[in-house]
């Protein structure tokens, strides 16, 4: 479900009560250094936001409690309150860090790039607008800001994962640590041009360079300085790395041909000429690999030196680093509801 600006949704475990009350009656009364009621209609705003995420997400909207959507409004003001008691402030500049980043890991994982009011629309399209969403990172950064205060003794603790972990885990994820069929490739490279004549030449051109290759009369890394127009992977003897028999973005690019010649020659060899989608190619394999499930001493992938293991102790690592946290804000919620008071007139 979806928590727009609310923040402490994960840490509510409260029964269930039927919603009905008097319009217009405050819902709740917060003190912690002042008293801040909390109104039916912030309430049932924020319940019908719950209930439209909770149908967006295919899920029943009447299972959104709002005694439980109440206590996490209390939960922020209690935050609220207390941070601001404590001294822990949030400036503009800290928002505007927050929402840049978010624009730089938004084009990072879609590979785009985006202006500023493209951004913006995108966060209109998704949060309603620009202005409620930097509210959102206000609070976030309001409560990370103040757990980090006040617990930093929970969250700096040292984190220790067991052999007896690791294997666990590794034996009820073995499927997963799987490595496909790869192989390492150089190559020598004349894209198409907008000419047809020129592109017929090229393929002959690299039909000769193929023979010579084979005939010995022609080194393979000679070819690749004379002929091939990959600036990238020419000053290394062609190297363009490793090719994953499941990489699609790849396959899409270059099209079935090549992959057919790249994972079907032997490794030492040099294939015929190979049209892909975007020019003419002659490769030579130089290492493969076929799918093998990996133990905890094997490397995650041909490209890295992380092992299964590594990985493994790396992600219960973060695991227990989130419960963590999570436990820290619980820990903090306790001892401001021990230190306020609260008026629950909600029924």
């Amino acid at each position: 479900m979806k928590r727009r600006a609310s923040v402490l949704a994960v840490f509510l475990l409260i029964g269930t009560m039927a919603f009905a009350a008097t319009i217009g009656a405050p819902a709740a009364t917060v003190r912690l250094t002042k008293t801040t009621p909390i109104s039916m209609a912030d309430l049932e705003a924020e319940v019908a936001q719950y209930k439209a995420s909770a149908a967006e997400q295919g899920e029943d909207p009447a299972s959104v409690d709002p005694l439980q959507v109440l206590n996490l409004l209390i939960n922020n003001e209690l935050f609220r309150q207390g941070a601001a008691r404590d001294g822990v402030k949030i400036t503009e500049a800290m928002v505007d860090s927050a929402y840049e980043s978010q624009k730089e890991n938004l084009e990072a994982s879609s590979g785009q790039t985006f202006s500023d009011a493209q951004f913006d629309e995108i966060i209109v399209n998704n949060f309603g607008s620009v202005d409620a969403y930097r509210e959102a990172i206000r609070e976030q950064l309001m409560v990370d800001s103040y757990v980090r205060l006040k617990k930093a003794d929970m969250l700096e603790a040292t984190i220790q994962i067991s052999d007896a972990e690791v294997t666990s885990f590794y034996r009820k994820n073995k499927t997963s640590f799987v490595s496909p069929e790869t192989v390492k490739l150089s190559h020598i490279y004349i894209p198409f041009t907008n000419d047809a004549k020129k592109d017929e030449q090229n393929k002959s051109l690299m039909e000769r360079v193929a023979r010579d290759i084979k005939s010995g009369s022609l080194s393979f890394e000679k070819a690749v300085v004379q002929y091939s127009e990959d600036a990238q992977s020419k000053n290394k003897a062609g190297d363009i790395g490793w090719l994953t028999m499941d990489n699609t973005d790849a396959l899409a690019g270059l099209g079935d041909a090549f992959f057919d010649v790249a994972f079907t020659t032997e490794v030492g060899n040099v294939s015929d000429v190979v049209t892909s989608n975007t020019g003419f190619h002659i490769l030579k394999i130089l290492a493969y690999n076929d799918t093998k499930i990996l133990q905890l001493e094997d490397q995650i992938s041909p490209t890295t030196s992380t092992t299964v293991e590594q990985y493994i102790r790396s992600e219960l690592t973060a695991v227990k680093q989130q419960s963590n946290y999570y436990e820290a804000i619980n820990n903090l919620v306790d001892d401001l509801r021990k230190t306020a008071t609260v008026n629950i007139l909600y029924k």
